[in-house]
């Protein structure tokens, strides 16, 4: 029998490929696979991701190989491919022999298209696109996995989705984000509720319109997910709106790039206003990252403090954030919709904006309770869901 190849994770590896030739270069060991394509893998990344009980708690899986033990010119002595199909390699420093597992190697191959592929594809919306969000039965959600793995992808595709049939209970809003994870608590509480009340602490509380907003840009770590579940909708008015923020970024990239440059660098200021607490931040209005990807977006019309920078921005700042704002109200990109009982809005609070039309509940209550919880949240789920799927194929194929 065949030992089985350890990994430096609890994850399970489909083996699709095959490792054909291995060849030591300088600096880097080469691969070529079963279908042709070709993997490069500096001698320091495998040295350094070497899965073996010496390099790696089998317990935990958590590294204990540090990279100030090994030279820095460390090189393989010999690479080949294994009776398992793996590669072993013997290192030039320690007497070290490490061994991976060619689909877990395939699997985290850093060739750019590799890298590309592994990024999940985020798609912009607009009224043109759907008339309400990706919808999805929440009794399915609660019940069933592959039910909450297909409406999880469309939450992290989309950034906005809607359940229908979910209880009209106080907890099932609970229920449906700890399908996902832990839910967070802020200073609203675990759960907490949007109605009309007589001494509201937030104008999320009132009758009032609201404009396009995330919740809670007065926090350095806004949630990430945000839920909305109706209870009841008797009131007269108070439609609820749904824009894309990464749509308006993209467009404002397009049409007004001195605009997107000024909201992509220069910081605004959010605070909350309550007599128990004082939270505040400051970051640009858009986010991001390292490759110019927007990653977050970050807006509440009530919730600005007043603008902190130098002087001769301050017209250009308000310019910028004029137009942002013009464009949130671009009938085209919102989504206008009215809340059933049962129904159940999960969206990305650093994406997607949300909002509503002015309301009076003389004929009845507009009730909606909230929670939020993190996109780590999210991805971890998706990753677990799918770590599962692979799981149980290796096991039907007796591999």
């Amino acid at each position: 029998m065949v030992e089985e190849v350890t990994t430096p994770d609890f994850d399970t590896y489909i083996a699709e490929q095959s490792i054909d030739a291995v060849e030591i270069c300088p600096g880097w060991v080469e691969l070529i696979w079963s279908d042709g394509q070709i993997s490069r893998f500096h001698h320091i990344w495998l040295r350094d991701n070497c899965p073996c009980a010496d390099c790696v708690h089998q317990g935990t899986k958590e590294q204990m190989f540090e990279l100030v033990a090994v030279p820095a010119d460390i090189h393989p002595l010999r690479a080949g491919v294994t009776a398992a199909g793996s590669l072993a390699v013997n290192w030039s420093s320690g007497d070290h022999t490490s061994e991976f597992e060619a689909a877990w190697l395939r699997a985290n191959c850093y060739r750019d298209q590799a890298r590309r592929d592994r990024v999940h594809q985020q798609i912009t919306w607009d009224a043109n696109t759907w008339s309400v969000p990706p919808t999805f039965d929440g009794l399915a959600v609660l019940a069933d996995d592959a039910a909450l793995y297909e409406w999880l992808i469309a939450l992290r595709t989309y950034g906005a989705t809607r359940l229908r049939n979910v209880p009209c209970t106080d907890i099932a809003i609970g229920d449906i984000a700890g399908r996902i994870g832990i839910v967070r608590e802020t200073n609203f509480g675990v759960l907490w509720d949007v109605w009309s009340e007589p001494n509201p602490v937030t104008n999320a509380n009132t009758a009032l319109p609201l404009p396009p907003h995330v919740d809670l840009p007065t926090r350095e770590y806004q949630p990430g997910l945000q839920f909305l579940h109706c209870l009841e909708n008797e009131a007269i008015g108070g439609d609820s709106i749904l824009v894309d923020g990464f749509r308006i970024a993209e467009l404002m990239r397009d049409e007004h790039p001195e605009h997107y440059l000024t909201l992509t660098t220069v910081p605004w200021s959010w605070a909350n206003r309550a007599t128990t607490t004082d939270y505040r931040w400051r970051s640009p209005l858009i986010v991001t990252n390292g490759d110019g990807v927007v990653t977050e977006v970050r807006v509440g019309n009530w919730l600005r403090a007043p603008l902190d920078v130098p002087f001769d921005d301050v017209e250009r700042v308000y310019a910028a954030y004029r137009v942002w704002f013009e464009m949130s109200y671009r009938p085209e990109l919102q989504l206008r919709f009215r809340f059933q009982p049962g129904d159940l809005i999960a969206f990305d609070n650093r994406r997607a904006l949300h909002g509503r039309s002015e309301f009076t509940d003389v004929g009845g209550r507009r009730h909606l309770r909230g929670c939020y919880t993190e996109r780590d949240e999210l991805h971890s789920r998706l990753r677990m869901l799918e770590r599962d799927m692979r799981r149980r194929a290796v096991a039907a194929a007796g591999i």
